[in-house]
């Protein structure tokens, strides 16, 4: 019986393990020929830009890929706010959601995009920073409350307001919801990082 409450105790022990590891989830075919998915990873390969492994996660829905894909064309658009500006809001949010493989990847953007070392790297304390001008403490600030605080004070969206246009509000304030999804779906099918370097989405 001893022997048996070992050998059971083991088998437990080893399926916790499992549990706890990190599965890998499969990726779509870069080369897939689906009528969907196809002429959008085409076009990416044609600018040596992917596809990422985000793209080829969701693409196993295509109609959902296809969509998200031009969501976050469209963030990234010419707006009111520029892509620096933009790009901020994205690394403090996902810097606060823990969505490592997206603070990587907009690590990249948004040195490309007119961020410098010293702002991406001092996000964590950014309060104590003094490389943020007074337009990008409020960012900050504003990403703080909807993503760590979980609600923006009637004090800070009136100071936002006195800031930003209804638009420039608009732009950030969705590009802060849309990665907040983003790190949610990634950490949940735990997306993998990339090894290769691309140049996807930089200015």
């Amino acid at each position: 019986m001893m022997v048996l409450g070992a050998a059971l105790a083991l088998t437990l022990a080893s399926a916790l393990a499992q549990e706890g590891k990190t599965t890998t989830f499969p990726l779509v075919d870069p080369q897939t020929d689906d009528p969907v998915l196809k002429p959008i990873f085409d076009g990416m390969r044609a600018r040596g830009a992917g596809p990422l492994h985000i793209h080829r996660t969701i693409g196993h829905a295509p109609e959902i890929y296809k969509g998200f894909a031009a969501f976050a064309t469209a963030l990234r658009q010419p707006g009111a706010t520029s892509r620096g500006d933009r790009e901020l809001i994205i690394l403090r949010t996902t810097q606060l959601r823990k969505g490592d493989y997206e603070f990587a990847q907009h690590r990249r953007i948004g040195l490309t995009c007119g961020l410098t070392e010293a702002q991406v790297d001092g996000l964590a304390d950014w309060k104590a920073k003094s490389v943020y001008s007074p337009r990008q403490q409020m960012i900050l600030a504003f990403a703080d409350a909807m993503v760590a605080d979980g609600e923006v004070s009637d004090d800070l969206l009136a100071r936002v307001k006195q800031t930003f246009s209804p638009k420039e509000i608009v732009e950030l304030a969705m590009n802060s919801a849309f990665y907040t999804a983003v790190v949610q779906f990634s950490t949940a099918v735990r997306v993998e990082p990339e090894t290769e370097t691309t140049s996807y989405a930089g200015c």
